[in-house]
């Protein structure tokens, strides 16, 4: 007679769906496929959306199965939590008091939101080795192909965009000399549309750039991002060493060196050369100091036992970077300068520190709110320091400015909880432990996943601009053959923690002289990194647990969403629809009120956005520089600013536009008072 079969044992590792980790997977790609300097503005807002809805569907879904595992938060949860925190209670605090760029604010805010969410998420969908593994591998395998977009860049992509550039100014040129306005103003919008300043010292600073650099930036806006993620992800693979060795070059073969070398190790052997040599164009000393320390780490004790085993490997191991540098210093990707500027170097960053400092005691307790630094760091910019920086340049220094010494609490208790979360405890296996624990996501769902990212990071431009990245097309196949080629291995446990430790601490030691802390896309990977070094465990019990936690996580998903599109994702595109269309009117059809107009829309859908209401004002002060000008435009232009003013009042350049269109029509009436001082001393001379 047959037994009965006993009650399902739930684990509280949550259900999901192969989609929704796809789905997940494409998010998380999406976001290294965009700049990530541009959170601020919004650009990646779209992303914050995707997770609220994906987790919002999930904790839906859940509410239809039975047995409801408990949707249970550990120390680590409560580690990120306690540093995502202090940044929602900095920005909730700038916009209730208007102190501040409420817009970057809650970008950003918004952002630090998705980070938790995303954590929270995939810390529980990835808690098996072999998930998280087909997940960096994902990750690998597009860090190899922006690699190859890099030294592309490096190599033939500047010279080309010398070239094209240098073709539209003299099109421009000329234009400007035969009076053929129309041509003139098409070829504005393009260098416009193309991200390139029109005039001032900002045309100035990117012709510079553009013929003084040569660091590769792949899809970020700056070399010292991808820097950062090149040189985490380097350590990573090269920590996994031990478990590919098993995989792709058995101990069992038979033959020499040569003979045992499978299509698979050398492209894996490729891949690491491709991210070495990247890393080296980029010129990123913290990017190579991280490196640094975080071999060390790595190799620990064991590199004098090493050279004693294998002294040849040893050896072939050691000539390849300094093969690598040859190369780099032979093809111009380096030079001596940057070794002998080193020194230079860090003397900056000892006066952005010092800056910083200045900035932390003037706003010691909730900071000057996420998105904000830049405008209260320039009261305290050394006289000798040239640069105007965005972030601190160290992840310690930019927690505390942004949210103060709550900010810097979260992220130290943050730090602590992670360092002392102490091993996961096992326990007992159940009736059903080993069917669970055999249960994989299919590594290819993981793999489209990642094809679904570069698909949502051609969207944008699809969608606005009407044309597709070509730059994305080429990387994403890369991406392809990059992950066909990277072998599967699934270390085991203390190798998994050695290189995810050794990952975490190149990536920390970078951004304590880099930027970062407020970019997701480093962020992000960082988070990623912790969920490899503290799994999720996969506690085993019955599970009796009430519907009304899901109800909440699910009512509280769809509030955020709810919120976020409210708050931000609409008023900000709206917001840059109405900009844009503005810009096309000015450059293209030369009709200064239509842009007035479309920016004054902006200025409405937008209560927070001083971008607009700065676009205007510069419109308005040009108007009524012209003789023509009345009062009224004047006036117009000084409203424009004052409202800039109030939603950015930190910074110097509304009080500024302020300034200008006050003095212009100051400037205006003394001018008209004289020439009817003159008028009336003329009748009265006639008479």
């Amino acid at each position: 007679m047959p037994e009965r079969s006993l009650p399902t044992a739930a684990s509280d590792v949550p259900e999901q769906s192969p989609a929704w980790l796809g789905i997940a997977v494409g998010l998380l790609v999406t976001r290294w496929l965009m700049p990530a300097e541009s959170t601020a503005s919004g650009a990646t807002l779209w992303l914050v959306a995707g997770w609220l809805l994906l987790a919002m569907i999930w904790s839906l879904s859940r509410l239809r199965r039975w047995p409801l595992s408990p949707l249970r938060l550990d120390r680590i949860d409560l580690a990120v939590t306690l540093l995502v925190t202090p940044q929602i209670v900095s920005a909730t605090w700038l916009i209730a008091t208007g102190d501040g760029n409420g817009r970057a604010a809650t970008n950003m805010v918004c952002e630090w939101i998705s980070l938790l969410l995303a954590f929270v998420l995939l810390r529980r969908w990835f808690s098996k080795p072999a998930d998280y593994h087909a997940l960096t591998r994902v990750a690998l395998a597009v860090v190899v192909s922006l690699s190859v977009l890099g030294i592309w860049q490096h190599h033939v992509g500047y010279r080309r965009a010398i070239t094209s550039f240098q073709v539209l100014q003299d099109e421009l040129d000329t234009a400007v000399r035969s009076r053929n306005i129309s041509t003139a103003r098409r070829l504005r919008a393009e260098l416009a549309a193309a991200g390139i300043p029109l005039e001032g010292p900002a045309r100035q600073l990117w012709e510079r750039r553009l013929r003084d650099s040569r660091e590769p930036y792949a899809l970020f806006a700056l070399a010292n991002s991808l820097g950062g993620l090149l040189a985490a992800l380097l350590i990573y693979s090269l920590g996994l060493l031990p478990a590919w060795k098993h995989s792709v070059w058995p101990e069992t073969s038979r033959g020499g060196f040569f003979s045992r070398l499978s299509p698979a190790t050398i492209f894996l052997v490729t891949g690491f050369l491709l991210i070495s040599y990247c890393l080296l164009l980029t010129k990123s000393r913290t990017a190579w100091v991280g490196f640094a320390a975080g071999g060390v780490l790595l190799v620990g004790g064991r590199a004098m036992r090493w050279v004693k085993e294998h002294p040849g490997r040893v050896t072939l191991g050691a000539s390849v970077p300094v093969l690598l540098v040859v190369a780099a210093f032979w093809t111009g990707g380096i030079d001596r300068e940057v070794f002998t500027e080193a020194p230079k170097s860090l003397s900056y960053r000892f006066e952005y520190w010092k800056g910083t400092l200045g900035v932390i005691a003037d706003r010691p307790l909730v900071g000057t709110g996420p998105g904000n630094f830049r405008q209260h760091y320039l009261a305290h910019k050394l006289e000798e320091s040239s640069e105007e920086i965005t972030d601190p340049h160290n992840f310690l220094l930019e927690a505390t400015a942004t949210a103060g010494l709550i900010g810097l609490a979260g992220l130290v208790a943050c730090i602590g909880l992670i360092l002392t979360g102490g091993r996961q405890r096992k326990t007992a296996p159940s009736a059903n432990a080993g069917e669970q624990g055999d249960r994989d996501v299919p590594s290819g769902i993981i793999a489209l996943g990642g094809v679904f990212g570069f698909v949502l990071a051609m969207v944008p431009g699809w969608l606005l601009e009407g044309g597709l990245d070509t730059r994305l097309a080429f990387v994403a196949a890369g991406f392809i053959v990059s992950w066909t080629g990277l072998p599967a291995a699934c270390p085991d446990p203390t190798i998994q923690r050695r290189a995810t430790l050794a990952a975490r601490v190149t990536l920390l030691v970078h951004l304590l002289g880099a930027g970062g802390f407020s970019r997701p896309a480093l962020m992000q990977l960082a988070l990623l990194l912790v969920i490899g070094w503290r799994p999720w465990p996969n506690r085993e019990h019955v599970s009796n647990s009430a519907p009304g936690p899901a109800r909440l996580a699910a009512i509280g998903c769809g509030v955020g969403l709810l919120l976020v599109t409210l708050l931000a994702v609409n008023p900000v595109f709206e917001n840059s629809v109405a900009v844009q269309q503005a810009d096309n009117a000015l450059l293209l059809r030369g009709r200064p009120g239509e842009a007035a107009r479309l920016l004054h829309h902006a200025q409405q859908v937008d209560r927070l956005d001083p971008a607009p209401s700065r676009k205007l004002a510069r419109l308005r002060i040009e108007q009524a520089g012209r003789d023509a000008a009345s009062d009224e435009v004047f006036d117009q232009a000084i409203r424009a600013a004052t409202e800039t003013s109030l939603r950015d009042p930190h910074n110097w350049i509304s009080a500024h536009d302020r300034a200008r269109a006050v003095r212009r029509k100051w400037q205006r009436h003394r001018d008209d008072g004289v020439v009817r001082g003159k008028d009336d001393r003329l009748g009265q001379s006639s008479r």
